[in-house]
């Protein structure tokens, strides 16, 4: 056993000692948030396919531009809270009432100060800043609905989510549907996402009801409590969203709205990959907080070590796919987006990594409450992406964005090695590639050569299949111990 890892004092709910059904419950709690986040994508995703095709890029650039001023504003509201409930209510289910008063307080005092903002920037036709503070009331919105996710994935209950989220991606396309059908604005969409949020986030509140707010028992000594014990949380926030916020704002510096629209839209295709490997950390997190606190170390580290390998194995395929079809994939954005296709493409080689770095980030290190080195590690990270953008953005546009991203990503995956050698945990980042790039790079092959006899989609099955049958002959074990994990979390 590590001894170098070592639990805290909390007394966390426990979990079954077969490994079998620990990864069984894994998988069903992983199946949950996939339904949440992806399954119920679907629709959301063609309806916001017709969305980008609908708005040119300088109206999708200022829509990107809200959508990333709103997220700024929800991580600085949210003071690290949805993050640390994340892990605190898994350790200790006690602590969930006075997050959620605290929370419910905080946003209802900002979000009526952003709702009379809006009021009075409508008024005098400032429509551009209304639109930015339309984004700023959607990220209020959004924040909690983060944070009661947060919640119930803590407690073990992430079927609770799907209703509210259904209730939520419906509206959403509806919205999209109608903006369209009756030629609306950037404005009208940012309203009617706000708007239709409100029924989704009170299913939600109902459904934390033993959690509800206590009034008496917020007080400025409670709320700064909280907010020092989530600080390492808050501070970690501000730091990973200039990869996602502050990444567009810098590159908006040196280029164009038409150039930052294009690649707005390209980072918007790659989440989709983003979106699966997040929700399996999520879905690891509260299981990995429970044995870390309850002092089964190794348990941990085995179940990282399985996890790690399978999404690896099954991530490469989309990976390949996603580049190989790129210029396709594009197409279906209309002809103005046909420049994204070199875009996606680095972007989408970098996506292995980022996986890699949200799955020990956000499933290991949180849960063993490294939260704090993982913050500096993304500081340094940004601070080398935000130069590298400007320097990269201003000579190659948007494909220098992409290079920073790549160079940012890697100086995390250092960060994160270093972090797990000092911990005695030895972490070899070269030797988990080894076996999926050869067989990665033998189905891109495959793709290229069938892609000029027949229709591009129907290249996909050989090459899926040309893909697991390299991984069988050079690496049969992983393979293997691939297949046992896959088995354990399906049926137990």
């Amino acid at each position: 056993m590590n001894t170098k890892l070592q639990a805290t004092s909390v007394s966390p709910p426990g979990l079954p000692s077969n490994t079998s059904t620990l990864l069984h419950l894994f998988g069903r709690i992983t199946f949950w948030i996939w339904v949440d986040r992806c399954l119920l994508s679907v629709g959301t995703l063609v309806a916001g396919l017709l969305l980008i095709r609908y708005l040119a890029p300088v109206d999708f650039g200022l829509y990107s531009m809200a959508l990333s001023a709103g997220a700024l504003a929800a991580v600085g509201l949210d003071l690290g809270y949805s993050r640390y409930a994340a892990r605190a209510v898994a350790a200790c289910p006690a602590e969930g009432r006075s997050i959620l008063t605290a929370s419910l307080f905080l946003s209802a005092a900002f979000g009526l100060a952003e709702l009379v903002a809006l009021l009075a920037a409508f008024q005098l036709r400032e429509m551009y800043l209304a639109a930015i503070l339309a984004g700023l009331l959607l990220g209020n919105f959004a924040r909690l609905h983060d944070l009661t996710a947060a919640f119930l994935r803590a407690e073990l209950r992430p079927r609770a989510m799907v209703w509210a989220s259904t209730m939520s991606r419906l509206s959403h396309i509806a919205v999209i549907f109608l903006v369209i059908g009756l030629r609306g604005s950037v404005l009208d969409l940012l309203l009617g996402y706000a708007l239709v949020a409100v029924p989704g986030l009170a299913l939600r509140l109902s459904q934390l009801w033993h959690h509800r707010p206590a009034l008496r028992g917020l007080s400025w000594k409670a709320l700064r409590s909280l907010t020092l014990r989530t600080w390492p949380f808050f501070s970690f926030s501000l730091t990973e969203l200039g990869f996602s916020q502050v990444f567009l704002l810098s590159f908006s510096l040196v280029a164009s709205r038409h150039e930052v629209g294009l690649l707005a839209a390209s980072l918007a295709i790659v989440s989709l990959l983003h979106q699966w490997a997040s929700a399996t950390a999520d879905a690891v997190l509260p299981l990995m907080t429970r044995l870390y606190e309850g002092g089964r170390i190794s348990e941990v580290l085995d179940l990282r070590g399985r996890i790690l390998e399978g999404l690896l194995v099954f991530s490469m395929p989309a990976v390949v796919m996603l580049f190989v079809f790129a210029p396709q994939v594009c197409a279906l954005l209309g002809e103005r987006y046909a420049a994204c296709a070199p875009i996606l493409r680095l972007l989408v080689l970098r996506a292995p990594l980022w996986i890699l770095e949200g799955f020990l980030g956000a499933g290991f290190l949180n849960a063993t409450n490294r939260v704090a080195e993982r913050r500096n590690a993304f500081a340094l990270a940004l601070l080398v992406l935000v130069i590298f953008t400007l320097v990269l953005g201003r000579s190659w546009g948007e494909q220098g964005a992409a290079l920073a991203f790549w160079l940012a990503t890697l100086c995390i995956l250092h960060s994160y090695a270093r972090l797990c050698s000092s911990m005695g945990d030895r972490l070899n980042l070269l030797s988990m590639f080894a076996a999926t790039v050869p067989a990665a790079l033998i189905m891109a092959a495959v793709c290229f050569v069938l892609s000029d006899a027949i229709h591009w989609a129907l290249t996909l099955p050989p090459a899926i299949l040309a893909y697991f049958t390299i991984l069988l002959i050079t690496a049969r074990t992983r393979l293997l111990s691939v297949g046992r994990t896959l088995r354990q979390c399906l049926v137990g």
